[in-house]
């Protein structure tokens, strides 16, 4: 089933997973860039992650045609934060409970985020060509133990992240994109596609603190750092 797009193959030994231990020191520790705790441990972190993965998002950034600055800025956005395999093994389980209780269909589990690079459930089964209202709660948990295998997780979001550009751009060489179609398309990753796109567009231009500039903040934060990532990705070239 879950071979339409992707073969998921669980690795345990890939690189270590944002756990209880990782939250406790960003979460509850001052920051000190010596000793790596509080805000700094969580660079640390997102910074080692995106190195160890950089063959990959330039590989799967270019199977799928879209920039490797948006694969990368997603993915720093994302990694680290609330620990990953409870997203996966108490969330999801807890939304499907709710759902039998209340025999409700399987929406509210499908809007569960894994994975290092958090992507919904639903949205990862659209990715790969799965109607997310078929999926059973035990194809929920196998798809959710594939995301946290960082290799499908990586090419899934970059599918999807193709997909968003071509929802607001159908003509456009998805390859090669402007600051401000980044922006966008980073933009419907973090908040989905029922936003106008002229209400992003505009929101990239209003005055700091003004009504809606909060719609395009997410993929504003990934052209700031545009150089930095950039350097990341191409050292070792």
């Amino acid at each position: 089933m879950f071979t339409t797009l992707i073969n998921c193959d669980v690795d345990e030994y890939g690189f270590p997973h944002w756990n209880g231990f990782d939250f406790f020191r960003w979460y509850a520790l001052p920051t000190n860039w010596r000793f790596m705790t509080g805000s700094a441990y969580l660079w640390y972190y997102k910074t080692a992650w995106l190195v160890h993965h950089r063959a990959k998002i330039k590989q799967y950034a270019y199977e799928a045609r879209i920039p490797v600055l948006l694969l990368a800025g997603v993915a720093v956005a994302e990694v680290g934060g609330t620990p990953e395999r409870l997203k996966g093994l108490g969330v999801l389980q807890f939304r499907q409970i709710i759902e039998e209780v209340l025999g409700r269909n399987n929406s509210l589990s499908n809007a569960t985020s894994v994975g290092s690079i958090a992507i919904q459930i639903g949205v990862a089964a659209t990715t790969i060509g799965i109607e997310p209202d078929t999926l059973t709660h035990f194809q929920q948990f196998r798809l959710a133990q594939c995301l946290l295998e960082d290799n499908f997780n990586i090419r899934v979001v970059a599918f999807h992240l193709h997909d968003l550009i071509v929802y607001d751009n159908p003509q456009i060489d998805t390859l090669y994109l402007n600051d401000e179609q980044i922006i966008l398309a980073a933009s419907r990753y973090n908040r989905g596609v029922t936003r106008n796109k002229d209400d992003i567009l505009q929101s990239i231009y209003n005055p700091p603190h003004s009504p809606g500039r909060e719609f395009s903040e997410y993929g504003r934060r990934i052209i700031e750092k545009k150089e930095t990532l950039l350097k990341i990705m191409r050292a070792g070239e």
